[in-house]
């Protein structure tokens, strides 16, 4: 029989309620800075990240301080229950898209460019395919640093974008202003560091005229499409001019015009959008992100990245777990909505029939 512990071992050591560790100074130095820009009480802030925690959103305090859940005059008429925090969105993405065998096709940037370039869908060229040490040689394929290194000093006047295959940022090599010499050793030290890893060189895309660009790569146009029972339509649109604070636009689906802007950081920053300011090429863009999202038929809610270039829209990638945050933040409308709710129940619906009969 085990041993009771005596009761004083339950409680010696148990901090006081007034005592504070230095994580729990600054959580109540945010929640006095966020009850000052909400002018409202802290503990009635408090009372309020409580009911969003436990509701349908799922809220954590980050979720809750990034998403400004404590500003209700910057949310509007907008029911904040609606808003889902980003592990909620997480979990509600993998239950839609239920078919985690097929994740590998939207993972890795490779096959899936392959896979939608095959059925006539624009993607971003690739120039050539690094992996370090495979023995087959192969067509445009790198498989030293030697080698890379070789093909980058051909190219010093191009425009590139380097990115790993399945993950990470773009990087871009060459552009106006940069140490050509500086580009190679950083990619040629990151490669290093990331072992076994593909990466993908590509030609930076060259932005529309019409359109806006900044120093890393165009600015994509995202887009979050559910593919219910009458196929795949466009839920929320942003666009993602970025810059050195970061902007992004709303966008009207019908027709593309940016309604306003403001940076990712400071959402409260908003400003009205310059009148016929709005993406171009709007239509062709969005039926090329149906298309492909008619490819993709195996997921229920997929996030898309296209650029406006000036040969047409291009897609840049896409997310079977994307991020609602912005687009919850540029619509000020919480994900959560009466339609998507019933969306996400026929989804788990099919997710018990294919598990059932798979």
């Amino acid at each position: 029989m085990a041993a009771v512990p005596r009761k004083s071992a339950h409680f010696a050591h148990w901090p006081s309620l007034h005592h504070r560790t230095e994580g729990d100074e600054g959580m109540v130095s945010t929640i006095a800075r966020m009850a000052d820009a909400a002018g409202a009480p802290a503990t009635r802030l408090m009372r309020d990240f409580a009911g969003l925690a436990i509701g349908p959103g799922r809220v954590d305090f980050t979720d809750y301080e990034r998403l400004r859940l404590y500003d209700e005059a910057f949310w509007g008429q907008a029911d904040r229950r609606e808003v889902a925090g980003v592990r909620r969105g997480r979990e509600l993405a993998l239950a839609v898209n239920y078919r985690h065998d097929c994740y590998a096709l939207a993972n890795d940037r490779l096959v899936a460019n392959a896979y939608l370039s095959a059925h006539g869908l624009p993607t971003q060229p690739i120039l050539a395919i690094y992996r370090q040490g495979l023995a087959t040689p192969g067509c445009n394929l790198i498989r030293t640093r030697e080698e890379l290194r070789d093909f980058l000093e051909r190219r010093l006047g191009q425009a590139m974008i380097a990115q790993p295959v399945e993950s990470g940022p773009p990087r871009l090599l060459f552009g106006p202003g940069r140490d050509p010499a500086a580009d190679i050793a950083s990619l040629l030290d990151e490669v290093r560091d990331a072992g076994e890893a593909s990466w993908l060189l590509q030609p930076r895309l060259a932005s529309h005229p019409d359109a806006v660009s900044n120093a890393d790569r165009v600015s994509p146009v995202r887009l979050l499409i559910a593919h219910g029972e009458r196929g795949p339509i466009v839920l929320r649109a942003l666009w993602r001019l970025g810059g050195r604070e970061d902007i992004v636009a709303s966008l009207d689906l019908d027709a593309g015009a940016v309604l306003c802007i403001f940076p990712a950081a400071a959402p409260h920053r908003i400003q009205r959008a310059p009148r016929g300011f709005s993406v171009p090429d709007w239509p062709l863009l969005k039926a090329t992100a149906i298309e492909a999202a008619r490819l993709m038929a195996q997921f229920g809610l997929l996030g898309w990245d296209l650029a406006v270039t000036d040969e047409g829209p291009v897609i840049l990638g896409l997310d079977p777990t994307p991020d609602v945050s912005l687009h919850q933040l540029a619509d000020r409308q919480g994900l959560l909505d009466p339609w998507f709710l019933d969306f996400v129940a026929e989804r788990r619906h099919l997710a018990a029939e294919h598990r059932r009969f798979a």
